[in-house]
């Protein structure tokens, strides 16, 4: 049996994905995880040696690519291909800058599903073919997270110069430069493009020190 994980908080489309791969290939190993923190204790800390995994970007304990770029981490992003309902080229991109396996749209029509499940479990990649492969994709420098990471936890200007041994202007003109990389026009939208990017994390171990230049 070649094991499967599935990472889907949604019981009928859990089940659907099964009734998916089970048409495909009669041969796998179905597994199911419901949140980020089961999905964990399966990817990182199990003996199972995963031929695919399927990965939903929005489940409990997660969000937008957080878990992907965990995945990435560990070097499992060529067994992984995303299964979501987001159809945004910015996702599609980074994903595929990061070396992962595939990207379905849920909306798919049934044959085109099992299609690119089918590619997805000989090894081949499947991407929306919407998506260019040059689509921009979002960097933030180390600076500019730690900087939102800040402005998320509800600092102001001046109270994250103090931490981050800044200036204020060099604060709001680093905020600034961020926003302008994510495409966005205040900095609440900041914060949720980059937790959506996978770029902050969602736990974080508190305020840390400003990172070096």
């Amino acid at each position: 049996m070649k094991p499967v994980l599935i990472i889907e908080d949604h019981p009928m489309v859990s089940q659907a994905m099964l009734g998916h791969l089970a048409r495909v290939d009669p041969q796998l190993g179905l597994q199911v995880s419901e949140d980020a923190g089961s999905a964990r204790v399966q990817l990182f800390h199990s003996s199972t040696d995963w031929f695919r995994i399927f990965l939903d970007l929005d489940i409990p304990g997660a969000y937008g690519l957080s878990l992907a770029r965990e995945i990435r981490a560990a070097g499992r992003q060529a067994q992984c291909c995303i299964v979501t309902a987001l159809n945004r080229h910015e996702l599609i991109a980074e994903t595929q800058r990061m070396g992962f396996l595939g990207y379905i749209v849920k909306a798919l029509p049934y044959v085109e599903f099992d299609i690119a499940l089918a590619r997805i479990l000989r090894g081949d990649p499947a991407f929306p073919a919407a998506a260019p492969h040059t689509h921009l994709v979002t960097r933030l420098t180390r600076r500019q997270e730690h900087l939102l990471d800040l402005v998320r936890h509800g600092l102001s200007s001046k109270e994250i110069a103090r931490v981050a041994s800044l200036s204020e202007g060099s604060v709001n003109n680093c905020i600034n430069a961020a926003m302008k990389a994510l495409n966005v026009s205040s900095r609440s939208h900041a914060v949720a493009r980059a937790l959506e990017l996978g770029l902050l994390n969602l736990t974080p171990g508190g305020h840390l020190p400003a990172p070096k230049r």
